[in-house]
């Protein structure tokens, strides 16, 4: 019976999931500081939501919001879940009309955005 579980537990790591993260332009972007600056934001947002064209930084981190924000971040490794972590915060403190866009954009439901702060709380 000890064989069954060490073998079944043994089978159950080698199958387990490799998770291929997300690529980022920039996984290390100071958050705090550019989410200070109104003009930044707004061009984040825009892109986002798309109401303007996207810079290539901005680009980058959109391309991975659809499936960011259903998964809650589970391909994210920990410095994108920082960013995410910092940026849903300042949205909602700072800017909570930009915050309703971008929920209106990925969370329409408002399924998904209470279980990704959560999941990135800690980072």
């Amino acid at each position: 019976m000890k064989l069954i579980i060490i073998l079944s537990a043994l089978v159950a790591i080698i199958v387990a999931e490799d998770i291929v993260y997300f690529t980022t332009d920039n996984d290390y972007l100071d958050i705090d500081t550019a989410m200070k600056n109104p003009t930044l934001v707004k061009g984040f947002i825009d892109c986002f939501v798309d109401r303007a064209p996207c810079d290539p930084l901005s680009q980058s981190y959109k391309k991975n919001m659809p499936e960011a924000v259903p998964t809650a971040c589970h391909r994210c490794n920990d410095p994108q879940k920082h960013l995410w972590n910092r940026f849903l915060i300042s949205l909602k403190v700072n800017y909570p009309q930009y915050y309703w866009d971008f929920e209106k954009k990925y969370d329409p439901n408002h399924i998904y955005l209470p279980v990704l702060e959560k999941a990135v709380a800690e980072y």
